[in-house]
């Protein structure tokens, strides 16, 4: 007999199951690892991002910095043959002190910062501005003292900006300069400061207008008593024998046409607070310029020190401009004895990156200053 069996009934649900407490418990303490490993690496990523753009940024403003100072350093003392002050006409109303702009007879000039705010030779002999508006900085033309950073130096350099023309004719000592076509692209304008000078005489005068009429040659006008009071041209000038009615040759001697042309270029380098805001809120320390006449203009944030050492030549009677000693602005014996000038600057990254501190280092270059003393 056959025996029939019987299907056994299979349930088609399961019994569900979840994670036990420490299963839990291990997964969380895994995943919190893992969310502190990468935090720590983006936080880790991002600090080193901020050093490295705070080194580049301070390596670019100490590059940029002591580029613009060598501009004009190359450019110092750059007059023409033109060296004997004994024939040298001011033909400007204010006396030398009063027009630092256009002192031709100082083609290097450094001020020592010294402790507690103050500057050996004293800053006096700086174009000044009294009026301050904090917005801007600097509201007038001139450089307002207090807002340079104490402790740091002053660097001033003259010349002649180039290029120069050169006269197409001789010019007496009461004419007007013609000048080889200045026309619309003229670097010498209206009112633009300019010496005259050959080998054996030269002078500094004010342009009061320029005549152009066939644009190959230009008319330099000299008109007395137009323009800045200070930086007008003066009815007379002061000679060896006193005061002569207004000339351009303290020797009465005309100028031929190999007489160099050129406007009278200065730049005064000094540290003051910028005009922007670092991650701080703060204005940042910065490299400013006052090029001739014109209102100071920044140049780069996050400079924060100049420091000047002047190169002296003590045996300039050897023919050779080498120099003996470095000394400060205020123990430059004389003048014409200067044939270098060693240049530090301290640049920062202007944002603080490490730490909450700002980064920090201070570049040196030494600038041979050949046309200042072109005897050497």
């Amino acid at each position: 007999m056959k025996v029939q069996r019987i299907p056994r009934k299979i349930s088609s649900s399961r019994h569900a199951t979840g994670f036990s407490l420490v299963e839990l418990l291990l997964a969380l303490a895994l995943g919190l690892v893992v969310v502190t490993g990468i935090v720590q690496l983006f936080v880790g990523n991002s600090q080193t991002y901020a050093v490295l753009s705070g080194q580049a940024r301070m390596q670019e403003n100490g590059r940029f910095a002591l580029e613009f100072i060598a501009r004009s350093a190359r450019s110092a003392g750059f007059f023409g043959c033109a060296r004997d002050p004994q024939t040298l006409v001011r033909g400007l109303t204010g006396g030398w002190n009063l027009i630092p702009e256009v002192d031709v007879t100082q083609p290097v000039v450094g001020y020592d910062g010294l402790a507690g705010g103050n500057w050996a030779p004293a800053l006096t002999s700086l174009p000044r501005s009294e009026a301050v508006d904090t917005n801007v900085r600097f509201a007038g033309a001139g450089i307002d003292t207090r807002l340079i950073e104490p402790g740091t130096d002053v660097l001033a350099f003259r010349g002649l900006r180039s290029p120069g023309s050169r006269l197409t004719q001789v010019l007496q000592p009461d004419g007007s300069p013609v000048v080889a076509a200045p026309g619309p692209d003229s670097a010498i304008a209206a009112g633009d400061i300019i010496m005259i000078a050959n080998c054996e005489q030269a002078a500094v005068v004010r342009v009061t207008g320029v005549n152009n009429p066939s644009g190959d040659e230009a008319t330099l006008q000299l008109a007395i008593g137009t323009g800045e009071p200070l930086f007008q041209n003066a009815p007379s000038v002061l000679s060896p024998i006193g005061m002569v009615p207004f000339t351009l040759s303290l020797l009465g001697r005309s100028y031929g046409e190999d007489a160099l042309v050129g406007t009278i270029d200065s730049s005064f380098f000094f540290i003051a607070p910028g005009l922007g805001e670092d991650n701080a809120g703060q204005p940042p320390l910065a490299l400013w310029q006052k090029s001739g006449t014109d209102a100071p203009v920044e140049l780069v944030q996050g400079v924060e020190d100049l420091q000047v050492l002047f190169g002296i030549d003590t045996t300039t009677n050897d023919g050779i401009a080498n120099a003996n000693r470095y000394v400060t602005a205020a123990n430059v014996p004389d003048p014409s004895q200067i044939v270098s000038a060693r240049v530090s600057i301290t640049a920062n990254s202007v944002d603080a990156v490490d730490n909450g501190n700002l980064m920090r280092r201070t570049f040196s270059k030494t600038f041979q200053l050949r046309n200042a003393n072109p005897e050497l």
